[in-house]
């Protein structure tokens, strides 16, 4: 189980082209997605391999978004 978790991580492993065509397959807006997570998950600190970035990824963008909201409505 720890070598599925570790192929989850942002990059090109054998797991993540396995979901990204099966994400084409089915919905090529998430394989879009996916595929954004793929090239450049490490630049944003997101792994799925680590549960805890996703809670923390989601904490930066939702201040972003509120940030952006609050500069929005005061301009």
């Amino acid at each position: 189980m720890d070598d599925l978790k570790q192929q989850l991580a942002p990059g090109w492993s054998t797991v993540n082209i396995v979901i990204l065509v099966l994400l084409f397959m089915f919905s090529w807006v998430m394989a879009l997605i996916f595929l954004a997570y793929v090239l450049g998950g490490h630049k944003v600190n997101l792994d799925l391999s680590r549960p805890e970035t996703i809670a923390a990824f989601g904490r930066r963008v939702s201040t972003a978004f509120k940030a952006g909201i609050d500069s929005f409505s005061k301009g």
